[in-house]
């Protein structure tokens, strides 16, 4: 066997491994960082050349265990290694600017364990080929996503008690999520007898084939819809997302926005593309309109905000409409625009909220009017800041001005005019309230003269610097070369309306 075949396990298992290990190191706070700066930078090596071996040899499917007739499969196909890829950077990124943001007691007790099972949880979610397994991930990610949510960092200014609400807020919403997505796999799992998608996918192409398909596959369809609608906080799922996202540090907050809610618009992609084909001519349009309110509901609570976390969580509630809306209008080039646009959004917003975290303990205030005149005391965070802002608008040179304008130019050529017509006009209250924003902070006067020689001595230590820098050029590589991100995601979008290779690789490997 070769052994890029093994590097789908590794990817999920290593980090799962190191959660482990890292309790050991609970004492030696540099080891620590050292160890996990290196497995992070290590996943994303092996993620990308995963990425490179499929695109050049193929999909590759990995056997975990022989248990019943398919056992347990990874499957990495362009969609599944591409998201693995993105969540390899987007966490080690995140993991170097932890290493100096976060609270010291923080880093030596839970930190590195939770977010290393909260990679795992993400790579297992793109990798796996079964759907119950997908639903396990899911609750690694919830779980440990909600033990970081509860922990401090330099910039944070989230008192506890309001931590604890959000968790609350989101466990018990989570609840009703995994209530649903269980009675989902249940109903699907008694009508075609079978939990790996491939497998589910073939026996309800016969089943419409044969005219025998029975009426409660698009309930089913729905209700995933909802989960994962739910968990890409589409509209009228999203109101959770305001409290709870802001709630986090920095580096966890720039990974539930820029990463976590992408698991939504991934489970859409790969559960409905490959399985409920024969749903989507109800579901397309639902989700069209779902996601254009999606935008306008996000981008108009983002322009009443002053908290600039909570702002900043309804942009990503607003551009994730955006995302939603290339899914939805399901042609090939509106799902090549959706997969542009997801892959700048999660990199520019992130280092938007990594900006943001170093921001806050900057100023020493969340609340924007208090803010003002930091392009002097912070040159390096408002130049970041207003790249990643020009980005999530839409301006070149960055990636964000060709994700919306293949977005724009895919929905006009399958004549959505009023959508596309609807999304331009929330685009401008997009560049209004960022710019905005970023006038607000860091031009103009100081407001708060009195703590004008506590700003000299708050800015981002050289990690932090690293994270953000490398995250920029990333951001202005994909404006200034977009091609490659456009070849490979349109190869996902055919992919994607022709599953066959998919299930062939799958059920050709398994079937023993």
């Amino acid at each position: 066997m070769d052994s890029m075949q093994h590097v789908p396990i590794i990817l999920v298992a290593l980090p799962m491994v190191f959660a482990a290990i890292t309790i050991l190191f609970r004492s030696k706070s540099g080891l620590q960082k050292a160890l996990n700066i290196g497995v992070f930078a290590g996943l994303f090596v092996m993620s990308l050349s995963l990425l490179l071996d499929v695109w050049n040899n193929g999909i590759i499917v990995y056997e975990v265990g022989e248990w019943g007739k398919y056992g347990i499969l990874l499957v990495a196909d362009l969609l599944g290694a591409s998201m693995v890829v993105l969540s390899s950077l987007i966490s080690l990124m995140a993991m170097i600017y932890a290493t100096d943001y976060m609270d010291r007691r923080a880093l030596d007790t839970t930190f590195f364990p939770l977010f290393n099972l909260m990679a795992a949880g993400l790579n297992g979610i793109f990798l796996t080929g079964d759907i119950f397994n997908m639903f396990v991930f899911f609750e690694v990610l919830v779980l440990s996503s909600c033990g970081l949510i509860v922990l401090t960092g330099r910039g944070d200014h989230t008192k506890m008690a309001d931590k604890l609400e959000a968790i609350f807020k989101y466990l018990i919403l989570n609840m009703v999520s995994i209530i649903l997505m269980l009675v989902a796999i249940a109903s699907l799992y008694a009508t075609v007898g079978t939990l790996n998608m491939a497998d589910i996918a073939v026996k309800i192409a016969y089943l419409a084939e044969t005219g025998t398909l029975p009426w409660h596959i698009h309930v089913i369809a729905m209700m995933l819809i909802v989960v994962f609608g739910y968990k890409a906080a589409l509209f009228p799922l999203h109101f959770w997302l305001a409290d709870v996202h802001p709630s986090a540090p920095a580096p966890i907050h720039a990974m539930l926005s820029g990463m976590v809610i992408k698991v939504g618009v991934y489970g859409i992609l790969r559960v409905h593309y490959l399985i409920f084909h024969e749903s989507m001519f109800m579901l397309q349009p639902v989700l069209i309109l779902l996601s254009l309110v999606t935008i306008a509901v996000g981008a108009t609570s983002a322009v009443g905000q002053y908290d600039l976390k909570r702002l900043l969580a309804y942009s990503s509630v607003s551009q994730i409409g955006y995302v939603l809306l290339g899914v939805g209008m399901g042609t090939a080039y509106a799902l090549t625009a959706a997969m542009v646009y997801l892959v700048n959004h999660a990199i520019a917003k992130s280092m938007l909220f990594l900006a943001t975290g170093e921001t806050l303990y900057h100023a020493g205030t969340k609340d924007i009017r208090k803010m003002g005149g930091f392009v002097q005391s912070a040159p390096f965070l408002s130049v970041i800041f207003l790249i990643g802002a020009m980005s999530i608008a839409g301006l070149p040179p960055t990636g964000g001005f060709f994700a919306k304008l293949v977005l724009f130019d895919a929905g006009l050529g399958a004549e959505y005019y009023i959508p596309i017509g609807i999304a331009l006009v929330f685009a401008i209250f997009t560049l209004f309230y960022l710019f905005r924003t970023w006038l607000s902070i860091f031009w103009g006067e100081v407001k708060e003269h009195d703590k004008e020689d506590a700003y000299k001595t708050r800015n981002p230590t050289i990690a932090i610097k690293i994270s953000l820098a490398l995250l920029a050029c990333v951001v202005i590589f994909l404006g200034v070369y977009p091609e490659p991100l456009i070849v490979l995601s349109s190869t996902i979008a055919e992919q994607l309306l022709d599953p066959q290779p998919y299930i062939a690789a799958v059920l050709e490997r398994s079937v023993r």
